[in-house]
């Protein structure tokens, strides 16, 4: 048996979503309008550090590599 895949949201919502995380925009989920909880916490988040966006409600996530500034 394969493991379970986490939910993770289409390219489109992960891409709005990263965008809106990248200008500081306040964040919510696409999906359920829930909130999303950032790791790393630190804005703008060190350069070439992952930044994991998840939300707290349906559990959907979104990952990115943070750009040199």
């Amino acid at each position: 048996m394969r493991k379970p895949r986490p939910n993770t949201y289409n390219p489109a919502q992960a891409l709005h979503l990263i965008a809106a995380d990248r200008t500081g925009l306040p964040l919510s989920c696409p999906s359920c309008s829930g909130p999303i909880d950032r790791d790393p916490m630190a804005h703008p988040p060190p350069p070439n550090s992952h930044v994991t966006l998840k939300c707290a409600e349906c559990g959907r996530l979104a990952r990115y590599i943070a750009g040199v500034n």
